[in-house]
Order: structure tokens, then sequence, then C-alpha cells
């Protein structure tokens, strides 16, 4: 089968490939399909091009991949598939994972792929692209839902192949990529899918799409990828984009052992969870080359922690992870969510303070944006307020209505987080210094965006 992958990104670009796309794309080329992949990322006109493609070219089948943030571009992409092309078109990604009765709703969509989706894209082009017998798709019969069972998830993650990079504009991604500050080319790597928390700041679409056991590749196998990317694309860096990284103390000190011994002149960051990372252990990764680690810290309200992400961890444990990271010598990145349900506004000052109190080198304002099935929002059990697709890069309030805090004081106080945070005193002359360069100049727009 001849098959066209496409990854909506419109707006917001970003330096992290869409990695998932290219997964898909990797297990079909091993098996003998032909595939192309369409990433609007960085395509100036990507409706006009996207046309042009399917007017002169013809697929046996089509996919899109539709995260919530992206969902306005990917309805326009479904019904520009649907007018200019005769083959089937599928959803796949967290929105249909969580929501698949909506996407089913977008005009020119087919059928939805739930979960994980290497072994059902295989099953569907073994079928000719007939949904309807392959498990793990969702489509409508008389206006239901039909569900053809339960997607099947990949148990041992060394079968799959290295993700098929080669489909995207790599050099692209690797000058915009800012993971590890600014002046080092990089990307993205996973190395295990799964999340075992059941807790608000773990999503339903996390849970659902990669599964509750944690699956990890071996260390050979990521140190096989590495090999590859710096043979391929010669990154200065790399980023784990994995939450779950440190829960296996042996593997990652295997890991580290491995990425040693074989000195690849890489170094990389890392998701960290305050309460989980001591010295020791820090220690073992920053001599394996770990240069920055990010800390999901969400609100400087213990409260909130508890009540509302349930995470398990203090404010105290959160300064003490951070400034541990610090004196090390490492860069510490902050994510911070402003708006979650019932969060009032000295609490959203609680997380701001704690912001720019933190020895922080980057942060990320990021407003609460609830999703069809929202565990954020169970709590306050509140609809939300408008169309979630309206979130964009997560900077626009599509909060809850009876919140605490109206749309209009959350989006002073995120634009404040970040003036008080870049441009205070303790920052200032750094924010000036990453502006050096074109590249420092792009970055630091990009961030202005956020405003």
């Amino acid at each position: 089968m001849k098959l066209l992958l496409i990854f909506p990104r419109f707006k917001h670009p970003s330096g992290d490939p869409p990695l998932g796309v290219a997964y898909l794309a990797a297990t079909l080329e091993r098996a003998g399909h032909e595939v192309e992949v369409f990433d609007g990322t960085f395509t100036p006109r990507p409706l006009q091009l996207l046309e042009r493609t399917l007017t002169e070219q013809a697929f046996d089948a089509i996919g899109i991949s539709i995260p919530t943030s992206m969902l306005t571009d990917a309805a326009a992409v479904a019904q520009m598939c649907a007018a200019h092309s005769r083959a089937p078109v599928f959803a796949g990604g967290p929105h249909p994972t969580i929501d698949p009765a909506g996407a089913l709703r977008i005009d020119g969509i087919d059928a939805v792929m739930i979960g994980e989706a290497e072994r059902t894209v295989m099953r569907l082009a073994e079928a000719g692209g007939d949904y309807t017998t392959v498990p793990g798709m969702a489509y409508l019969r008389d206006g239901e839902v039909i569900l053809t069972g339960e997607p099947e998830l990949v148990e041992d993650l060394d079968e799959l192949p290295l993700p098929a990079r080669h489909l995207l504009d790599m050099d692209s991604y690797m000058r915009l990529w800012d993971r590890l500050g600014p002046g080092l080319r990089g990307t993205s790597i996973l190395a295990s899918r799964g999340c075992p928390f059941d807790r608000a700041d773990s999503t339903p679409a996390l849970r659902s799409f990669l599964g509750t056991r944690v699956r990890r590749r071996s260390p050979e196998s990521i140190v096989a990828e590495l090999v590859e990317l710096k043979r391929a694309w010669d990154p200065d860096g790399v980023m784990w984009l994995d939450d779950s990284f440190m829960l296996n103390r042996p593997w990652v000190i295997k890991l580290c052992d491995m990425i040693m011994e074989a000195d690849l002149g890489i170094v990389w960051g890392c998701s960290i969870r305050a309460g989980l990372a001591d010295h020791d252990m820090l220690e073992q990764m920053k001599r394996a080359g770990l240069r920055s680690v990010h800390v999901r810290i969400e609100t400087g309200s213990q409260r909130v922690l508890d009540e509302v992400y349930q995470k398990g961890v203090t404010i105290e444990q959160v300064r003490r992870t951070v400034s541990i990271a610090h004196e090390m010598g490492l860069s510490v990145w902050g994510y911070f969510t402003l708006g979650a349900a019932g969060e009032t506004e000295a609490e959203l000052r609680e997380t701001v303070n704690l912001a720019t109190d933190l020895p922080l080198d980057d942060v990320t304002f990021s407003v609460a944006t609830p999703l069809p099935q929202p565990h954020t929002a169970e709590p306050a059990g509140d609809p939300i307020a408008r169309d979630h697709s309206d979130s964009g890069a997560l900077r626009h309030p599509v909060s809850a209505q009876g919140a605490a805090v109206d749309a209009g004081t959350l989006n002073r106080l995120r634009r404040t987080a970040y003036m008080r945070f870049y441009l205070g005193p303790r920052r200032l002359w750094r924010t000036v210094r990453s502006m050096s360069g074109i590249a420092g100049v792009r970055k630091m727009l990009l961030k202005l965006r956020r405003f």
C-alpha cells in the first residue's frame, strides 16, 4: 500500500519532531509499504501544499495524527483529504483516543485508531484498509460508534524499528530545538512507554494511549539509536521525553554506563520527579552526559498539589530537588500549570512566587486545559467554558464555568509570571545573553509568542 501520514502542526512550531508519526512510518516501511509524511510544522502554506500533494499523487490510505491542540487544523486537513482523494482517512493520536466519537464527527474522518497504533496500522495495511476487521479501531455505523476491540500493545519495544526521521525535516527541527538551552543542536528520544500514575498530572489520554504499565527499551537498543543519530545528524544533545525515566534505578545506571562506554560526545536532559532524584543518582547521570533536568512542579500551593494534582509530593521536596540539581551545575527547567479546578488567585500568586524564588533556568507556564474527559475537572465537575480546540499552545484559557479565577485574570497572571521570571534582577542578564546570534533571537521570538 501507499500511505500518507499527516502531522497538522500549522502553528506554534516546536523543535520536537512527531516521533509517534515517525514510529508508524518506520513500522510500515519495514513491512514493505510506501510511506510519505506530510508535516506542516515548517511549511509556509500547508493546506495549499497538501492540496497539491493529494491531486498529484494517489494514496491507498491516509492517516492524520490529532493532538487536541491541533484539532481545528486537523479538521481542515480531513476535509481537504476527503475532497481531493478517494483513499479512506483515519485519525489517530491523543484526541481520537480519549474522544473517538468526537473525532468521528469530523467531516472526512472514516475511522479512528485508539491508543498505541503500530500493531493497528500494520493490521490495517494487511487488511487493505478494511478497518471493520482490525482491533483497535472505531467507526460509525448508523450513527453508533462501533469499537473493533482493544488495541494490541507492543510488549517488547526493542522489536520496533527506529523512528523514520529521514521522512522529517530534521535539520529544521534541530535548529529550533532548545531543550538543553541555546547553542545546541539536538532532538528528542523515547526510552519507554506507559504511565503508572493514576493522578491528575497523568491524563486519561496518556494512560489510554500508552497503557498503565511501564515498558522500557533495553539500554542496548537506546544506545544503538544514539549511535544512528550521531551518524546521520550529529546532534550535540538529546532529550528523553519519558515522564517515568527515573522510576527504575538499575535500568538508569546500566543505561548511563553504556552511554559512557559508547563515548558519543552527546549531552542530554530528562524529566525528574521531585522526591525521587537524589544527589548520587544525578551525579551518575551527570557523568554520563546529563546537563539539564525538567521538573513538573505544577503549582506553588500545597493544597492544589494534594487535592487537585494528587502528586504525592510536597513543596519542600520540590525545593530540595531543584536545589540539588542547581548546585550540581545542571540546568533546571520548571513546568507550571495555572488555573486548576478551584485554584484561587492567591494560590496562583503562590505559584508565581515559587517560580521566581526557585533557582530555575527556564520555565513554562501553561494554562490548565480541560480535555473531553478531564481528570483535573472531576473534583469540581464544571463544564468546559469554550471549545478545547482553541487551546493553541496551552496559552489561551479554556477554563471551566464557575472557576475561581476568570480568564482575563488568569492571562494577566501568566504574563506577569513570565515577565517576573525572565526580566527579574536574578535572570535579566542571562535573558539578554540568550538573544545573541540569529538562533537566539529566533528562539526568544518564539518565547514571546507565549504572551
